[in-house]
Parts: C-alpha cells; structure tokens; sequence
C-alpha cells in the first residue's frame, strides 16, 4: 500500500502529460484573422507534418456572387465552335502577349473580348480569370474560372486554378472539395504552388 502510494504522484503526472500532449496533436491549426484588404503569411503543417508557408488574402466578395453550389457543375457549350471561336483566340493570343509585355489592362481589354466572341472557350475563360485574380479581382475572376471548370470539368488545371481563387478569398472547405478534384483528376502528376499562391501541375506554365 505504500509503495502504490509513493508510485501514485508519478502516475498522474505522466497520465497528465500524456493528456495535454494529446490535446496539443489534435488542436486544429487554422490561419489567424487577416484585415479587410490585407494578407498575412501563415506557417501551417502541411500534409506530411512539415511546415508550409501559406499567404492568406481578404477580400470583400458580396454574397449574392457566390454560387449555391460549391463546386461549378458540368455544362455543355451553348454553341458549337464558329468563326467566333477563332476570333476568341487570336484575341486571347494578343492578351497574353500584352500581359508578358507587361500592359494588364489591355490584356483585360483584350480579354473580354475574347469572351464576347465566344463565351464558351475555357482557354479564354481561364485566362481571363488568372489574370483578374493575379490582379486581386477575386469577384471577376470567379465566373470565368468557374464557367471554365464547367465546360472542361476533367481538366485537373481548372480545379487547382479554382481552389487558389478560393484559398486567396479564405474559402478554405471549398479550396479543399476544389483540390479534391483535382487529385482525382492529375493521375499522380505532381502538384506545386508558386509564390504568389497559384496551384498548377508540375511541367505546366500559368503565366506568359
């Protein structure tokens, strides 16, 4: 009896230790309050357990712009392919060459036009929307890339492009179901992050 009561203060430390051990493991690491049109840089465990770096941005979105749906679904073209898809093309072509020279707002020019010419080219869209959200335009460039994830829904580029739209406007479960897709759709291929916080599939370019 007096042996277990001198082992006794032992015991409940190491209970205790293994107690508050445990709730440390499990408490959620979330990315801490970000000022209205600020950003803040977040070390969080990455999947694997080591540290990643991650850039949180906030933005003002109105709520009636936010789909119901968290993932765009699948939507046929609303036209075949025409004249107007070329002309869509060469306007986008000259966007991005404005974008590399480093004229933006012609590029945004440029591309809207493209998207009048022809609404439904995904290529024209995810550009556009790349663009407008480099620029922080996370309003404008959420349909864009949402009607391009709709017309190339098993493009695994288009989900990673949404899930950096949605991490940068700190919608962090739609970001995940958007990766989610995109996992399922690489077949193994390497996902990256570059530094201003865009996903995209390792051996492809984003930017001109």
């Amino acid at each position: 009896m007096a042996a277990l009561r001198d082992w006794l203060p032992l015991l409940l430390a190491v209970v205790l230790a293994t107690l508050l051990l445990h709730a440390r493991e499990t408490k959620r690491v979330g990315p801490r309050p970000v000022p209205l049109g600020g950003s803040e840089t977040e070390l969080l465990p990455g999947a694997d357990g080591s540290p990643e770096a991650w850039r949180v941005s906030k933005q003002q979105v109105l709520r009636e712009a936010l789909p119901e749906q968290v993932l765009p679904q699948p939507a046929p073209r609303r036209r075949p392919p025409d004249a107007g898809t070329d002309s869509a093309r060469a306007l986008a072509a000259r966007a991005l060459e404005d974008w590399k020279q480093g004229d933006l707002h012609r590029a945004l020019d440029d591309f809207a036009a493209a998207v009048t010419a022809d609404p439904d080219d995904a290529r024209v869209r995810t550009g556009y929307g790349r663009l407008l959200t480099l620029m922080t335009d996370y309003e404008r460039a959420y349909p864009h890339l949402a009607r391009a994830a709709e017309l190339e829904p098993n493009d695994p580029q288009v989900w990673l492009d949404l899930e950096t739209l949605y991490e940068k406007t700190v919608l962090l479960e739609r970001a995940h179901d958007a990766r989610a897709r995109a996992e399922q759709l690489a077949g193994g291929s390497r996902i990256m992050r570059d530094d201003d916080g865009f996903y995209f599939l390792e051996g492809t370019r984003l930017f001109p």
